[in-house]
């Protein structure tokens, strides 16, 4: 593999670690979104930044009707508590790019010999295929996002996937070497902490930059891609993701249409 570009950190200094608020490992689980929540109403968790991680998912859960297939010990999955309630609801897109540009840009740390990139709306790929996905889960109080677990499966070590599972990758894939998963989560977790962190002492000043880069890192930018939309094929471009997570797609005759996650697909994906 070439060697990945520098890349610019968002976080002041990403590594070294940052000490988790609360860690609980589970050599099994359903999912670590729905154990991180049973948790929560239980109260055995409350701390913002507690991490839930777990060796193997019987439940994995992705966006929509999708599931996260795993081999056990060999990738890593968790979910974090946040507790975004700076955030209007209205605006809560905003920390699912917060999120994943950490993804990208702690892989991309971990795995220099990679490139990675934001599929819409917080997919990382590389070289074509799929090594994380994410799903974000806010619990809405009145006019406030009172919390949201952030569940990561990342693809690490393994090597072997179902042939049902579209193109996927892992870090040992790309690079030909063995990591440590649990060295994985603690950079993904440094970086991801102190990315939110900065958000949260400036929301308004962090909002542009992360608009930014989230664009600029996104798959498709600036470029012509097929699409299927509403039934049929589509040639155009990503301009962007507005406020609500709508993917902005601009085709050869210029006209811009906002997509949700179910109106519009990647073709060859």
């Amino acid at each position: 593999m070439r060697q990945g570009p520098k890349v610019k950190s968002l976080a002041v200094n990403p590594l070294p670690f940052m000490q988790y608020s609360e860690y609980h490992y589970f050599p099994e689980a359903d999912s670590t979104n729905t154990r991180m929540w049973n948790m929560i109403d239980s109260g055995e968790i409350d701390a913002e930044g507690s991490v839930v991680h777990a060796g193997v998912q019987h439940s994995g859960r992705g966006m929509g009707n999708t599931s996260w297939q795993s081999e056990p010990g060999k990738n890593l999955l968790f979910s974090v508590l946040l507790k975004p309630v700076f955030i209007e609801p209205a605006w809560q897109f905003l920390l699912n790019k917060c999120i994943a540009l950490s993804l990208r840009e702690a892989l991309s740390f971990v795995c220099s010999e990679a490139d990675f990139i934001i599929k819409w709306p917080n997919d990382i790929y590389s070289g074509g295929g799929k090594i994380s996905g994410t799903l974000i889960e806010n619990r809405i109080m009145g006019k406030t996002l009172e919390m949201s677990v952030i569940g990561v499966g990342i693809n690490i070590n393994q090597e072997a996937f179902p042939s049902d599972i579209p193109r996927p990758v892992s870090l040992k894939l790309l690079s030909g070497r063995e990591f440590s998963v649990n060295g994985c989560l603690k950079a993904i977790y440094s970086v991801l902490l102190q990315n939110y962190l900065l958000l949260k002492e400036d929301p308004q000043g962090r909002a542009a930059i992360i608009e930014e880069s989230y664009t600029k890192n996104l798959m498709g930018y600036g470029k012509v891609m097929s699409f299927k939309m509403g039934g049929r094929e589509l040639k155009a471009e990503v301009c962007g993701v507005d406020r609500y997570g709508k993917l902005l797609i601009r085709d050869n005759k210029g006209n811009t249409h906002a997509c949700g996650t179910k109106e519009v697909e990647f073709s060859g994906l």
